[in-house]
């Protein structure tokens, strides 16, 4: 099973990848890990309910719904379809995130601004590129932008 780490600014665009590590998968089950990083608190109050102030709240409804949706689309390739905050984005961080999950690889799309998201959001892309694991760009293959459901999963159909 490949394990693969997929950054977000929380926008249906940043999920596009998907597509084609599904596509790439050639047979082989995948588990993709959708992460988002926020900064890390330095008040004291903030630090003893880190876990609980994760804004899982504040996530669009429409890109909850488009990792279901991806979800049940590739349901035959993805074992593992994850989202979740990470507190601060160094690469020592990062680093030890990505050797926990078994991580294989790191795709991101090409071009793509990943902006924050939330007014905690940080952008962990520049520390992804200085950890040990392969990255891969994706280059978007329709020039249509994805900022509905309906232009994230209108793609052609993967090979059977």
């Amino acid at each position: 099973m490949k394990n693969i780490l997929l950054p977000t600014d929380l926008t249906l665009a940043s999920l596009y990848p998907v597509h084609e590590i599904c596509r790439r998968a050639a047979g082989e089950k995948c588990a993709i890990r959708v992460i988002h990083t926020l900064t890390m608190p330095s008040g004291i109050a903030d630090l003893l309910f880190l876990q609980q102030r994760k804004p899982y709240d504040k996530v669009s409804p429409q890109f909850m719904e488009a990792l279901e949706l991806l979800r049940k689309k590739y349901s035959g390739v993805i074992n593992i379809l994850s989202f979740e905050f990470l507190w601060g984005n160094s690469r020592p961080y990062l680093d030890l995130y990505i050797k926990s999950r078994d991580i294989q690889y790191v795709y991101l799309l090409k071009d793509h601004v990943y902006d924050g998201g939330l007014p905690q959001s940080v952008n962990c892309v520049p520390a992804l590129q200085k950890c040990q694991v392969p990255l891969i760009y994706i280059t978007k293959t329709n020039p249509v932008e994805f900022g509905t459901l309906t232009t994230l999963l209108y793609k052609e159909k993967m090979p059977a």
